[in-house]
């Protein structure tokens, strides 16, 4: 019979926002994964040169950062701006009624299991140290800043895409184009593989169920990628990096 510490993933704790964090990026790391394959594994089913292929690699990375960086600068910033907006609200409750919003943290406190002596207690100690933290924290779930930097989440994410996107461009860059689409397949796959177990060992969910699923995915995209590719024609393409200067 597993015990607790047998089931805890070595190396990782239960901070629910640290969890968060490292889902997204893993999340962000699949999706360069999958987008950087996808694009390989499309212009090589088409016959492109190794140099064709693996400038559409690049570009496919390029593009995908600052698109996943750029959405997620917007996403961070709305969500300051929400539990900004909620923070000055909650803070206006506490400044006009402090009484009310003292009573409403006890039944909070009531309703998660507290006597209700011992929940008015512990509401008139926690709003005597810090009104609005405690109201946040029992109500929200929050802090007074609970989100992250819009820069900060954006560098997180688009660092993650890279470290995904590499992977098959490195393949295409260093496997012989005989074998670039299987090495490519093979390569992704492991990556995907080491992801969702990662992922899936921090979420203490079944690591096969995460595993097939999430490779499944990666592949079954490949395919479709490479069958399209294979009905066009860049055999005749090339890449001309001069500049008119």
């Amino acid at each position: 019979m597993d015990t607790p510490s047998a089931l805890t993933p070595a190396g990782l704790d239960d901070d629910p926002e640290r969890g968060r964090a490292r889902r997204e990026r893993l999340a962000h790391a699949n999706d360069g994964l999958i987008a950087a394959a996808g694009v390989v594994e499309g212009v090589a089913g088409a016959g492109a040169p190794p140099d064709v292929v693996l400038v559409a690699g690049l570009a496919a990375l390029l593009v995908g950062v600052v698109a996943v960086a750029g959405v997620r600068f917007m996403e961070a910033s709305d969500e300051n701006a929400a539990q900004d907006a909620l923070v000055e609200a909650e803070a206006l409750r506490i400044a006009q009624d402090p009484d009310a919003e003292r009573a409403e943290l006890a039944m909070l406190y009531e309703q998660k299991g507290l006597s209700p002596s011992t929940a008015r207690t512990v509401a008139e100690e926690l709003s005597a140290r810090d009104a609005l933290a405690a109201q946040l924290d029992a109500e929200y779930g929050l802090g007074r800043r609970s989100t992250e930097a819009p820069w900060r989440a954006a560098a997180s994410a688009g660092g993650a895409f890279v470290v995904g996107g590499v992977v098959p461009i490195l393949v295409a860059a260093l496997v012989p184009p005989s074998a670039r689409i299987v090495g490519t397949f093979v390569a992704v796959a492991v990556a995907l593989g080491i992801s969702a177990t990662i992922a899936a060992r921090s979420e203490r969910m079944p690591v096969r169920r995460a595993v097939l699923r999430t490779v499944g995915i990666g592949v079954g995209t490949m395919v479709v990628t490479l069958a399209l590719g294979s009905l066009l024609d860049f055999s005749q393409a090339h890449v001309d990096l001069e500049l008119d200067l």
